[in-house]
């Protein structure tokens, strides 16, 4: 039988549960800042700043093996990272070059296909049917600075490079030879986030940040264009719910600019955010409230964004010998694996596997979706779990309006089966239940909004305490009138 111990009173819960598990916090384990080192492999070693033996970097799962896939200066490499600490080279993938070879790569991939560019010929397309032995399949297109894709809706953008703009193909028609579909020439587009109805568009020498409606891609429809502060933007990520995006440039020495695009036809700049040694951001990722970003010769930065208006660094880990601002060190990465782990490809040094260690959730299992199809989603709010902030909160988002919503506590993950949703924390202890209800317009899906204060007292021990949580809210729609969010694990910071 499942059981639940409730508790009325959300201060102070860290205390609460501490105690009332028997538990003592873990000691927190990092390299860096808040960051771990897993792995580092340099297949091609001997970079220096003039000669860069790496570019980008991407992830993907297959068969439950998570894969990464390492564009180098001579071609693309593949590791099996299923287990992180001991990454094996399962392929390389020769790729076109120029001269002595060119390291200008971007690589993406939509289920087991994966997509490399670059500026010195076709797209190849790989396959990853079997993860163990990755192959060639063939090429298609033209030259391209950088690849993006809509997974859900099949479309590959093509920025920069002989298309100049964006090239768009669809992969639903032909995942190996693609046709094209669409095309904008004007501006020149760097990179680029297709996201659904929209694509949000890093305007190199246009100095703008665009957005266009991408309903018909035959027919792309600019939204806006907003100049930029340095009017040379690099990449664009936006948060889920597509209502802030953050836009690096890349001028040296350069930020990135967080915008409100709650209004698609009117961005609002927000703020700026810069590396505190001064180092050059490039490429930016986001993952619920963190944004990850790859920033040149200071390696990564995790970076809360539950406050878009005052980011705020959380980690770092620094993969490069170089310092300054120069074009060196961390090209990007990949935070999107299951593991939670985070994958680095520094131009000089190759390839690295990390994980922060506190204030980045892990988000595991599967959610329940309720009505109309609703997952509701947990993060955080009110800035990271760390020593002395009292204004951290959980928060279950996309639930019912005004629906009853239990966050389940507990010290360990778990996976049973419960009502026709998966209870993704241990139930070995029964979890401490505390119950809110969730604001928004009653009874419409995906209007509710549940928080739950869980401010951490300032007291040095609570470091590296960790906690699991999921949030459980009532819903007609939802099996057995229940839908859940996934788990999502987090480690208090000192």
């Amino acid at each position: 039988m499942v059981q639940f111990r409730s508790l009325t009173s959300a201060v102070p819960v860290l205390v609460v549960i501490a105690a009332s598990l028997h538990l003592a916090p873990n000691a927190v384990r990092a390299q860096g800042t808040n960051v771990r080192l897993l792995a580092h492999v340099d297949r091609f070693p001997g970079g220096t700043a003039s000669s860069n033996n790496y570019a980008g970097i991407w992830g993907t799962v297959v068969n439950g093996r998570e894969i990464a896939i390492v564009p180098a200066r001579t071609g693309t490499l593949f590791y099996d990272c299923t287990n992180p600490s001991s990454p094996v080279e399962v392929a390389f993938i020769p790729g076109p070059t120029g001269g002595a070879g060119y390291f200008w790569r971007e690589v993406q991939s939509c289920g087991i296909y994966v997509y490399i560019a670059s500026e010195h010929g076709a797209f190849q397309v790989v396959s990853l049917a079997n993860p163990a032995s990755p192959q060639l399949l063939g090429t298609f297109g033209n030259t391209a600075h950088t690849v993006s894709i809509d997974c859900n809706r099949r479309i590959l953008w093509a920025s920069g490079g002989a298309g100049r703009g964006v090239v768009l193909y669809d992969l639903a028609a032909n995942p190996i030879s693609p046709p094209q579909i669409g095309v904008r020439s004007n501006p020149y587009v760097h990179d680029c986030l297709p996201n659904g109805r929209y694509c949000y568009l890093a305007q190199m020498f246009d100095g703008s940040f665009g957005i266009v409606d991408a309903t018909n891609p035959a027919n792309l429809v600019t939204v806006s264009r907003t100049p930029t502060p340095s009017a040379f933007p690099h990449n664009v990520a936006v948060d889920a719910d597509e209502t802030w995006a953050i836009v690096t440039e890349e001028q040296r020495g350069d930020c990135f600019t967080v915008y409100d695009i709650t209004n698609k036809a009117a961005p609002i700049q927000l703020v700026r955010w810069c590396s505190p040694t001064g180092a050059t951001v490039h490429n930016v990722f986001v993952t619920g409230s963190i944004a990850h970003l790859a920033c040149y010769a200071d390696g990564l930065f995790t970076i809360d964004m539950s406050n878009p208006s005052a980011p705020a660094m959380i980690g770092q880990y620094d993969t490069s010998a170089f310092s300054g601002n120069n074009y060196v060190g961390d090209w990007g990465c990949y935070p999107f694996q299951p593991s939670g782990v985070v994958y680095l490809s520094d131009m000089q040094s190759g390839f690295w596997i990390v994980e922060p260690t506190c204030g980045v959730p892990w988000h595991y299992g599967n959610a329940t979706a309720g009505t109309g199809g609703v997952a509701p989603r947990i993060d955080f709010d009110g800035g990271v779990a760390k020593v002395g902030n009292a204004g951290h909160q959980l928060v279950a988002e996309h639930t019912v309006g005004g629906a009853q919503t239990a966050f389940l506590l507990a010290f360990a993950a778990g996976n049973t089966p419960f009502s026709g949703i998966d209870v993704l924390v241990d139930l070995s202890v029964p979890p401490i239940a505390i119950s809110v209800t969730a604001n928004g317009t009653a009874g419409v899906a995906g209007a509710g909004r549940a928080v739950l204060p869980l401010g951490v007292p300032n007291s040095a021990a609570l470091a590296g305490f960790t906690l699991f949580v999921q949030a459980v809210t009532f819903d007609a729609g939802g099996p057995q009138g229940l839908a859940a969010t996934r788990g999502m694990r987090f480690t208090v910071c000192p």
